[in-house]
């Protein structure tokens, strides 16, 4: 089973249909739908693997309406209640570029777990989103050495370069060591500003993280695996035409890896394939979201 825990918002998604037109209207489409890189990563994993979700949402319409939502994509929800949900309002341009402007409420607010919620994980997924704050962090530092002491691999998206600005270079690359993550997933900027990789060439930091697994993501183009500190292969991406959205992109290519990895024996190669291709879906839609899966009809059917 994939354990993800941390980050679980109500995204409200504004898509602009005209440049902004200050101290005015500007027409667009907006809805509202599920957010959070953590939770974005188990609705997308949920229906390809066994994956379970660790939480905290507000005691109100938003909180209920999340984990239904979780619940109907086939996960595992464990979810605790208090405060108010958290949400985050994120504006996208005609390019399909993204703003966001977070309120995380009770996504900062995970307490203590009940131990039994880590049962039968195989890999628990983390985002540094977690650690900006609130008792979340602790209790996903918990969870992880929880994990690990059951056999459990870690994965850890770096999330933003602004989380890394919110720590500073230093303490943030002395979390991931904290975390001793078997899995990093960064894009293009996040590994050059970390000191991971640039482009196919190691960074200097790298090394610190032993034979973790980094996924170094560069959006339209080739996705570099290292391994131990070395590049261990360069996976290209097929062009998507057809892009709606950023939004949730990232977290399905985790999701895609994930799953594909605990499925196909570990192969690395064939799991960023795979996690290509859950971007690509994603990339289609508005917001992170992906169309019905087609479930093949059986040769009795």
């Amino acid at each position: 089973m994939i354990g993800v825990i941390g980050d679980v918002v109500q995204d409200v998604v504004v898509w602009q249909l005209e440049e902004v037109r200050h101290a005015t209207d500007t027409k667009s489409e907006v809805r509202m739908q599920r957010g959070g890189s953590a939770a974005n990563v188990a609705a997308f994993a949920a229906p390809r693997y066994p994956t379970r979700f660790i939480g905290c949402v507000g005691d109100d319409l938003g909180g209920v309406v999340l984990t239904t939502e979780l619940q109907q994509r086939g996960v595992d929800v464990r979810m605790q209640v208090r405060d108010s949900t958290g949400m985050i309002v994120v504006l996208i341009d005609q390019d399909g570029e993204r703003l966001m402007f977070p309120s995380r409420g009770a996504s900062a607010r995970l307490e203590s777990l009940d131990p039994s919620w880590l049962d039968d994980i195989e890999i628990l997924h983390i985002t540094a989103y977690s650690f900006e704050g609130g008792s979340t962090a602790e209790t996903v530092r918990e969870a992880v050495r929880q994990a690990r002491r059951r056999g459990a691999k870690v994965s850890m998206d770096v999330s933003s370069t602004g989380m890394i600005d919110h720590f500073g270079v230093p303490a943030f690359l002395d979390l991931m060591a904290e975390v001793a993550p078997d899995f990093i997933s960064a894009n293009k900027d996040e590994s050059a500003s970390l000191g991971l990789a640039d482009g196919v060439t190691p960074g200097p930091n790298l090394n610190r993280f032993g034979d973790a697994i980094l996924l170094a993501r560069q959006g339209k183009d080739s996705t570099n695996i290292f391994q131990a500190g070395k590049l261990l292969a360069t996976v290209p991406v097929t062009p998507v035409d057809d892009v709606r959205d950023l939004t949730g992109a990232g977290d399905a290519f985790n999701a895609g890896f994930l799953s594909a990895y605990l499925t196909n024996g570990g192969d690395p190669v064939a799991s960023c394939l795979a996690a290509h291709a859950l971007s690509a879906r994603v990339l289609r839609c508005p917001g992170a979201t992906e169309p019905p899966l087609v479930q093949s009809a059986s040769p009795d059917a």
